[in-house]
C-alpha cells in the first residue's frame, strides 16, 4: 500500500517503510514508527495526522521549499534541502539505513545522520 497518510498505513500494516525521493528513510514495525518516529520526514508526515481528541491537537510541521527534482537528487542526504535540523554532514554523505542506538525496537531502522 502506498500512501502519505501514515495513520492509515499504521492501521492496515504490520510494518511501514517511509520513502523520500525513492529511498527508504525509515522502516520498522508500524506502531514503533508511528509512536517513535526517528527521521525528520517521518515526523513531518505524522505531525499533520489529526488526533481524535481535538484538545490534543499538535502543531503541524510544514516543510519549507519545493521538493527537489527526482532526476537531480541533491548531494548527501536527499531530504537535507527541506530538513529543519540539517547540519554540515548532511550535505556530503548520504546516510544509510541503520539501527539507532536508542531505538525502541531492534527492527527499527533510520537513514539520518542525526538520529
Amino acid at each position: 500500500m502506498i500512501t502519505h497518510d501514515l495513520s492509515t498505513a499504521a492501521h492496515f500494516a504490520d510494518r511501514i517503510a517511509v520513502m523520500y525521493l525513492g529511498r527508504i528513510v525509515e522502516q520498522g514495525a508500524a506502531q514503533t514508527v508511528f509512536r517513535a518516529p526517528r527521521h525528520p520526514y517521518t515526523r513531518a508526515l505524522l505531525s499533520v495526522v489529526p488526533d481524535r481528541d481535538p484538545c490534543k491537537a499538535g502543531t503541524p510541521q510544514i516543510l519549507t521549499g519545493e521538493a527537489p527534482d527526482p532526476a537531480n537528487v541533491p548531494s548527501g542526504c536527499r531530504f537535507r534541502t527541506r530538513c529543519p535540523v540539517a547540519e554540515a554532514p548532511c550535505a556530503t554523505a548520504d546516510p544509510h539505513l541503520r539501527f539507532p542506538s536508542d531505538a525502541t525496537s531492534p527492527a527499527h531502522e533510520v537513514a539520518c545522520h542525526l538520529a
